[in-house]
């Protein structure tokens, strides 16, 4: 699931692996149903959650009026995100991919690998895809896929380019993420597609980076 700010870097399931933070451990662990009585999030939901992430149709590119929002064939808008807020979506350590994003603003060969967008389904809640900039591949490695989003109470996300730290997102996306596990327990890559059945994304970028 989203995360959208550094000040929740910390936080946040940043790991030196990927994005994922154990529960707790040891005297500190926290039964499912006490993590379910938090948020309101059963371990089934959390897990199952990527059925309901949709997928562009056919490949997503760059608008002309907006170059943050990309379009997929049936003109549905994807938003991407600034490249900060996809550092839990790269294949190195959070804390390194941070720093690489903003650096590669400005030193092209220091950026990340890996783009991040968000779209919101009919129901409001958003979807969140992640794609390889420079192949097109959407990015299914359970630790820094895209996950879809439970929260409903962030109308201007399509504008923001990311989902807020707090209300709903933190408490139906973030905490299950953290105190569940991480992530290496989904069920879906996305809807109709089950962990493990497919072994390398469909490309889902129209508009390819070439690699310097």
């Amino acid at each position: 699931s989203s995360s959208s700010s550094s000040s929740s870097a910390e936080r946040c399931r940043g790991s030196a692996g990927g994005r994922s933070e154990g529960g707790g451990g040891g005297s500190t662990a926290i039964s499912d149903e006490q993590i379910k009585q938090e948020t309101g999030i059963s371990r089934e939901d959390h897990e199952n959650r990527n059925q309901f992430n949709e997928l562009p149709n056919g490949k997503i590119k760059p608008s002309p009026e907006d170059k943050t929002i990309w379009t997929d064939d049936d003109g549905r808008p994807w938003k991407l995100n600034s490249e900060p807020y996809a550092a839990y979506h790269q294949p190195n350590p959070v804390a390194i991919a941070f720093i690489q994003a903003h650096l590669g603003e400005f030193i092209p060969y220091l950026k990340v690998p890996n783009l991040k967008f968000i779209s919101p389904n009919a129901d409001g809640r958003y979807s969140e895809i992640v794609a390889n900039r420079y192949t097109g591949e959407l990015i299914i490695e359970q630790n820094i896929m895209g996950t879809f989003n439970f929260a409903t109470d962030a109308p201007d996300a399509m504008i923001d380019g990311k989902l807020p730290t707090t209300g709903e997102h933190d408490l139906w996306d973030v905490i299950p993420h953290n105190k569940y596990g991480g992530g290496y327990n989904y069920k879906y890559i996305a809807a109709g597609i089950e962990t493990g059945s497919i072994e390398k994304g469909p490309i889902v970028l129209a508009h390819l980076e070439k690699m310097i």
